[in-house]
């Protein structure tokens, strides 16, 4: 199977999902970190967990933050003026 098949999975169902799983979580630790894969593999489990967990976080709210970027630049702070003169007009 290959990693783009990988990626558009839903969840996973076998074995070979979940080396590929393992493999995705080490690589966004070492991206995260700035640190070879080898080094990740040589992390104690439990530094590996507090590693991958801070990552994950780290990366959502990158996320949600460009999210809230996009947002703004996409709405736009244009003011539209209306003419009420009709009022003056009316007769109370």
């Amino acid at each position: 199977m290959s990693v783009q098949q990988f990626l558009s999975k839903k969840s996973i169902k076998n074995t070979d999902d979940l080396e590929l799983q393992t493999q995705l979580f080490a690589y966004t630790v070492a991206k995260h970190y700035g640190i070879s894969l080898t080094e990740v593999y040589g992390m104690p489990v439990d530094i590996f967990k507090q590693s991958l967990t801070w990552a994950l976080a780290v990366e959502a709210e990158q996320k949600k933050a460009a999210e809230r970027r996009e947002r703004q630049s996409s709405t736009s702070n244009e003011t539209v003026d209306f003419d009420y003169s009709f009022l003056d007009m009316e007769e109370l």
